[in-house]
């Protein structure tokens, strides 16, 4: 397969316009998002100590890593537009690729999409308090708007743009690091194993995922980067990389200068960290730096969705016109307007912790099918070219599979109802597209 020109059944392809330093910072813009600013709190609360919170963050860290280098092998060996929806099919077929296709848009995507947008307002709010719920919807709207329609114009103008708050963001974060280590006080990592011991750990895990999730966005944008088999995989090493240092350096500073219960009660615990460094100026600086943060998340966030849809109606398994490109920009402009409408009725329907729950099991569960597809894909295509093969495989891709899969059994229930409606509602949608699809293929015959 040449890395000009994929394959695509008779549909479009889209440009190869990505570079490396775009590929990094399109995973590490997504996942650096709105967990790492939002999480911390929710960890420390879990732990009930400074052991069982550093050691959550690092299975959590561990388990992302694993999956990152599930996708590191399989992206250069399918590079085309859908990622892991290419991997499902090329291991399980096309009914598996379609389940996991429509699970992740709406069960996944979308509502994060939704989430980011909400939590954008949240960190609006310490510059405007008096926005009321309508006001954080419409505004949410506008911006999921706005960005859809630098995506829509070109995938160059949505990389510069992640360029730019990537950076931004990486400073940002970057200044409280520096600050803090200098200020870390030992008292603070007192208790280090609270009343539930140990065992909270797991439990302190699940939230922690969150930080480290939205590494397969690139994935889907595989066919838009240049030199694939050298720069997908290059891209995921550095980019985990950057993530691993910056989210463990921001929770050793946290729980170095912020007391643990104080923490475990914040709504806002990076923020209370920059205050206890720099004072009142600190909120104000963390704030900037998580609108910054969240921004660029959303937006790689609506460069990456569209890509699932064109690669399954370019494999006739969605209405065509989902795989149609704009005659002068050559992006999927019509899977991006249906998919930034349907994203803005998340916004008015759904709520910031709903939608964050739901996504982490709809998106965790998945990636085990992911993983899984690595295992099948090394036994059905042995031969196949691997720039980079998966490290300590298949050790490091069960244990990611199996802690991946205990932490989503902890979910609450409601919210794991919610995903699992979702994912069966592909069941019946793969059929009636089926059905609609041959009956339209029959009429142009």
């Amino acid at each position: 397969m040449s890395d000009k020109d994929v394959p695509s059944n008779g549909g479009s392809s889209l440009k190869r316009q990505l570079g490396l330093f775009s590929a990094i910072m399109i995973l590490v813009g997504t996942v650096i998002g709105s967990g790492i600013f939002n999480t911390p709190g929710k960890v420390a609360a879990a732990a009930g100590g400074s052991g069982p919170n550093l050691l959550a963050w690092v299975i959590a860290g561990f388990a992302a890593t694993m999956f990152a280098f599930v996708y590191a092998e399989l992206s250069p060996m399918f590079p085309k537009a859908g990622g892991a929806y290419v991997f499902i099919k090329e291991a399980f077929g096309e009914m598996a690729a379609f389940l996991y296709g429509w699970s992740m848009i709406f069960g996944s995507l979308m509502p994060v999409i939704a989430m980011l947008a909400l939590g954008f307002i949240n960190y609006l709010r310490y510059f405007f308090p008096d926005i009321s719920l309508t006001g954080s919807r419409i505004i949410g709207s506008l911006i999921v708007l706005f960005l859809a329609a630098m995506n829509v114009l070109g995938v160059k103008q949505g990389s510069k743009i992640q360029n730019i708050f990537t950076v931004g963001k990486l400073a940002a974060l970057g200044l409280v690091i520096i600050g803090g280590l200098f200020t870390i006080k030992g008292a603070n990592f007192q208790p280090v194993v609270g009343e539930a011991g140990w065992s909270a750990t797991f439990k302190a895990a699940v939230p922690a995922v969150l930080a480290f999730g939205g590494y397969y966005v690139l994935s889907y944008m595989s066919e838009e980067v240049e030199n694939p088999k050298r720069n997908l995989p290059l891209a995921t090493v550095i980019g985990m990389g950057i993530v691993i240092l910056v989210n463990v350096l921001i929770n050793i500073v946290s729980i170095g200068n912020v007391p643990q219960a104080t923490l475990a009660a914040s709504e806002k615990p990076v923020a209370d960290v920059a205050l206890a460094i720099f004072g009142p100026i600190g909120g104000a600086i963390v704030s900037l730096g998580a609108l910054i943060s969240i921004f660029g998340s959303l937006n790689s966030s609506v460069m990456g969705l569209p890509r699932v849809s064109f690669a399954m109606a370019r494999e006739n398994l969605l209405f065509k016109f989902f795989g149609k490109l704009h005659p002068k920009y050559e992006t999927p402009y019509i899977s991006i307007i249906i998919f930034t409408v349907a994203a803005i009725f998340f916004i008015w329907t759904g709520t910031f912790m709903s939608l964050l729950l739901m996504g982490v099991f709809v998106s965790r569960s998945l990636e085990c099918v992911v993983a899984i597809s690595l295992i099948v894909l090394r036994k059905k295509q042995p031969d196949a070219e691997r720039p980079l093969k998966m490290w300590g495989y298949p050790v490091t891709t069960l244990l990611a599979v199996l802690i991946t899969g205990y932490l989503v059994t902890l979910v609450d229930p409601k919210y794991m109802g919610q995903g699992l409606l979702l994912m069966a509602s592909s069941i019946p949608a793969y059929f009636i597209f089926k059905y609609v699809v041959n009956k339209q293929k029959k009429v142009e015959a």
